[in-house]
């Protein structure tokens, strides 16, 4: 007989003569948060994917709080499961500090097998990596979905080892996009901030110091020299740090005079209001400082719009290898690349050329064969 698994307590028929025993297989942890991140939708996608097509394996998410008062009821979950799996990094880390070290020193003491989702390693504060470097170095299994991070992983002084323990997962779509639209009063707003701009600049997702969304504003100022008014539309919130990024974005937006050019539009919990918002976008632009890479779950969403994506150009040709979604991609030209390290004026002209065109290639994303590919990975990983 099986028993459907949820969210309640895991059940144990072994009281029963004949029965096997139904217990949590693999028990996914996340941090859940108001403004959800990219890794929390991305491992709420895959247990949902997982659990929808392989029910019988016993896949479980488990939403961790940081309230002392449930951790009780989380530890007995944790030894009821076949295999805890991380996913990293952690959001409101610092309040969550010691639970996820408890948790990975209950899984030791009894034996549950460890595996950790990387989504990002030399990028994060180094006081996050020292936090999460404990659960990093007693996973069994480390799963990632670029070679960008694998190689990171490898080559860390912290990581002794791990790197021979990485797994690759091509990264699915984990934003599908809906057939309806909203004008909100959000879209309505965005409207008139930028009808008198003669090119609208998108970048989509959440905003910190490792995607170089300043590099942007640089754009725009370059154009306005150039006669061009731009207007740099941010779809997305700054993500809580450190470092003080945003207050360094804020003070050079300032600098540059460009205020009336810059909008952001903060977290967007709506799908439906999120591709609305992309209409209004004549190009997006991603200046990532590594060049493309597998990881980048924000271009993906873009391209399920209509609107053309111009990005920095891979470093690596091997980046892309094991996600043939993502090659295929490529090989159609859904991407305008930017050659490393080009001056103002390669970039300006590229993205000027697509955002007025009148005919671009659309990319055709099979949703469910990059979902399958992925969850295969996964399943092997394991």
């Amino acid at each position: 007989m099986n028993l459907p698994l949820t969210g309640q307590a895991f059940e144990d028929s072994t009281a029963v003569p004949g029965t096997v025993a139904l217990r949590g297989k693999r028990l996914f942890l996340l941090t859940p948060s108001e403004e959800s991140c990219a890794v929390e939708i991305f491992t709420r996608s895959l247990v949902d994917a997982l659990r929808t097509r392989h029910a019988d394996e016993g896949y479980e998410l488990l939403p961790i709080s940081g309230h002392w008062r449930d951790l009780p009821g989380v530890l007995g979950k944790i030894l009821k499961a076949d295999r805890v799996i991380f996913n990293l990094p952690l959001v409101a880390w610092k309040r969550l500090l010691l639970t996820p070290l408890l948790i990975l020193l209950v899984a030791a003491l009894a034996r549950r097998p460890v595996s950790v989702f990387m989504h990002e390693w030399s990028g994060l504060h180094w006081l996050r990596r020292f936090a999460l470097a404990p659960i990093v170095m007693l996973s069994r299994t480390i799963i990632v979905v670029s070679p960008f991070i694998a190689e990171q992983i490898a080559n860390s002084r912290w990581l002794s080892g791990a790197g021979a323990k990485c797994r690759l997962v091509p990264h699915p779509p984990t934003i599908r996009a809906p057939h309806e639209r909203s004008v909100t009063e959000r879209v309505r707003r965005l409207r008139e901030a930028t009808k008198n701009s003669d090119v609208v600049i998108g970048c989509f997702g959440s905003i910190y110091r490792g995607k170089a969304a300043m590099a942007l504003l640089d754009i725009c100022k370059h154009l306005q020299g150039r006669g061009v008014r731009a207007a740099i539309v941010f779809i997305g919130s700054f993500t809580k740090s450190l470092d003080g990024y945003e207050q360094e974005f804020r003070s050079k937006v300032s600098r540059l005079a460009i205020g009336d050019q810059v909008i952001v539009t903060g977290y967007i919990p709506s799908e439906i209001e999120l591709y609305t918002l992309f209409e209004e976008i004549g190009a997006f632009l991603f200046l990532f400082p590594e060049g493309l890479t597998a990881r980048r779950s924000s271009v993906i969403a873009c391209l399920h719009s209509d609107r053309p994506v111009v990005v920095t150009a891979p470093h690596s040709a091997t980046e892309f290898a094991h996600h043939e979604g993502f090659t295929k991609l490529m090989q159609n030209g859904a991407f305008t690349f930017i050659p490393t390290n080009a001056d103002l004026n390669t970039i300006a002209d590229q993205l000027l050329a697509v955002a007025r065109q009148d005919k671009r290639i659309i990319p055709v994303i099979d949703d469910d064969a990059w979902w399958n590919a992925a969850m295969n990975a996964v399943r092997a990983a394991f």
